[in-house]
């Protein structure tokens, strides 16, 4: 075989490949449709603000961690959790970096101990602004109910820290109201949002670090 001939074998073998792979790793057009319809339900949706509560169940022990405090969006892609309880404390999350207390914060998994590091990733932050069908490029995505979403990570990366995650949704923008995150080691968080107010006036001063 010629090495045009051989290049040509290549060229056409990879481009099947890569057919295969994603159609492996398209959606069910159930899924897909479900998706839109929450997309264009959370479109208008700019800014969020709520109250939440977060549940830590730690696999080693039986202890559960508890937290609560103020919840801010914006969809442009900065999130502020301002912890209450039990140890006031200020995370900000910014395309710039993840703060915690006004300092930069390596990697975003330093913070008080009841506070799990998830919600503050990166890769994690934009599902609390609602799942549509662009969620389906980070995430293998399944429903369990009209109004409850799995996702499954694709990139290894965001895999290291959470294996699983289970959205409820809510309200006439289809936003979540609860979020349960499963790391590979079986650690469990569970955060509920109440009092949820959708496109509140937020100022940049809001999320300064």
């Amino acid at each position: 075989m010629s090495r045009m001939r051989r290049s040509s074998a290549g060229f056409v073998l990879a481009w099947l490949l890569a057919v295969a792979i994603a159609d492996g790793q398209s959606a069910d057009p159930h899924v897909l449709e479900r998706l839109r319809e929450l997309g264009r339900a959370s479109a208008s949706v700019t800014t969020l603000r709520a109250h939440f509560e977060q549940e830590k169940r730690l696999s080693i022990v039986r202890d559960v961690l508890h937290s609560s405090g103020t919840f801010l969006l914006d969809k442009r892609g900065r999130v502020v959790w301002d912890v209450a309880e039990p140890d006031p404390v200020r995370i900000v999350i910014t395309r710039d970096g993840v703060y915690a207390g006004g300092k930069r914060v390596a990697g975003g998994a330093e913070g008080p101990a009841t506070l799990s590091p998830l919600p503050m990733l990166e890769g994690l932050s934009g599902i609390f602004a609602g799942v549509s069908e662009a969620t389906t490029k980070d995430f293998e995505v399944s429903f369990l109910a009209a109004d409850r979403v799995r996702l499954v990570p694709r990139s290894a990366r965001l895999a290291e820290w959470v294996s699983r995650i289970e959205i409820a949704l809510g309200g006439e923008a289809q936003v979540p109201v609860g979020v349960r995150l499963e790391e590979p080691g079986g650690d469990v968080t569970e955060i509920t949002f109440r009092d949820v107010v959708v496109n509140p006036p937020l100022d940049d001063s809001t999320f300064a670090p």
